[in-house]
């Protein structure tokens, strides 16, 4: 009887030990949610033509979020951003000396309101307005200013 009841406490014990068959809740089962959705590095997206959209893991749900591009010395070099894989927002580069090169406003894919492109030094080369895709109107030309001034040469 001894031995039945050593026995029978001994499996108990084992099996209480065990391995358990279900994985905690704290553990992921799908790899890409534990992953921030709504940034990533612009080079993850993936353009779908049929869709017209950006996506990161599924073809048919257009990316929400923020992406990033950067110099290869780790500087910020742009900045988009999306709603249902379309570009919507503000979209914004730099030079690789922390200066804005150029500032544009999309609205889902269409580049509206202002587009202003900058010197290296900050000066304005370029300001124009956009309506549903359009230039509708330049405020500030200045092509013969240049992008980069000689003596950084």
């Amino acid at each position: 009887m001894k031995n039945l009841f050593f026995f029978l406490a001994i499996t108990l014990f084992l099996i209480g030990c065990g391995e358990s068959k279900t994985k905690p809740e704290s553990i992921i089962e799908d790899e890409n949610t534990a992953i921030d959705s709504n940034y990533c590095i612009c080079s993850e997206l993936i353009f779908d033509e049929p869709y017209n959209h950006f996506y990161r893991f599924e073809k048919r749900e257009g990316f929400t979020g923020y992406c990033e591009e950067f110099y290869l010395d780790g500087k910020l070099k742009m900045t988009k951003n999306f709603v249902d894989g379309k570009l919507h927002g503000k979209m914004i580069l730099y030079y690789d000396n922390g200066q804005i090169e150029e500032e544009k406003q999309f609205d889902m894919n269409f580049q509206t309101g202002e587009q202003i492109t900058y010197t290296r030094k900050g000066e304005v080369k370029f300001h124009a307005l956009y309506e549903r895709g359009k230039q509708v109107k330049v405020l500030v030309s200045k092509p013969n200013l240049p992008k980069v001034d000689e003596w950084e040469n």
